[in-house]
């Protein structure tokens, strides 16, 4: 009985469970964002940037793929266990609509800012003003930067918890602000990661990437992912 259970439970079988977890997670998130990537490779074949319409648009599948990502990712850190292929398409194709209204509304912000910013980089009568083009950059940045902190809890909570779309704006708007030291521990994340991809493990580091960012990024939210399933819980009691 101990040896069964030192088996199922010893440091070397959990290590090789997270890396083919993180493994299957990677090449599901890809297999479902083979339009960007395809995309990718025509636009660069074509010497154009990758900003473009086309690519833009191939991004779109990408939300519902990272929510999938989040909720496997979640029941790993809840659970310690999962099955990686039928819970990433159950929850792909469960979420598969509310994940694309967060993500379109996120990208077509995004680009929206990216448009003004090359904009306002290229007007020659702005490049004049500089305090007020210095100004009209540093707010879009800001913007962005609290649209992305927003994301980081968008689709984890969306991947957990059922709320109205408005519900879920507002909560992840509050645990933006009010979690500040977990919105910069994600960002810590991101950018930690997108340094070791593209300067050291670059190729390898590179595949694992979402998994390893969705992983982190729960296990991060830990604590407020137990604080909405206490206010949930009250809620019915009461």
């Amino acid at each position: 009985m101990y040896r069964k259970k030192e088996f199922g439970e010893g440091i070397i079988y959990t290590i090789t469970n997270y890396i083919w977890w993180f493994l299957l997670g990677s090449f599901y998130f890809v297999l479902t964002n083979i339009l960007f990537i395809f995309a990718c490779f025509i636009t660069n074949a074509a010497g154009t940037s990758l900003f473009n319409l086309i690519t833009v648009i191939s991004l779109i599948p990408t939300g519902p793929a990272l929510l999938a990502l989040f909720s496997v990712m979640g029941k790993i850190v809840r659970e310690n266990d999962v099955n990686m292929t039928k819970d990433f398409f159950k929850a792909y194709k469960k979420n598969f609509s509310e994940a694309l209204f967060y993500w379109v509304l996120f990208i077509g912000i995004l680009s929206l800012i990216y448009v003004d910013i090359v904009y306002l980089n290229s007007n020659n009568q702005l490049m004049a003003a500089k305090f007020i083009l210095m100004a009209a950059k540093i707010i879009l940045i800001a913007v962005a930067f609290i649209l992305i902190s927003v994301m980081f809890y968008v689709l984890p909570i969306v991947s957990r918890f059922y709320f109205t779309k408005k519900d879920i704006i507002k909560i992840s708007f509050y645990y933006a602000l009010k979690k500040i030291h977990i919105t910069i521990l994600n960002w810590i994340c991101l950018i930690g990661l997108l340094y070791l991809s593209m300067k050291i493990f670059s190729s390898i580091l590179l595949f694992f990437f979402w998994s390893i960012l969705c992983y982190l990024i729960i296990f991060n939210e830990k604590s407020i992912f137990k604080d909405l399933e206490e206010k949930c819980q009250s809620l019915l009691g009461g």
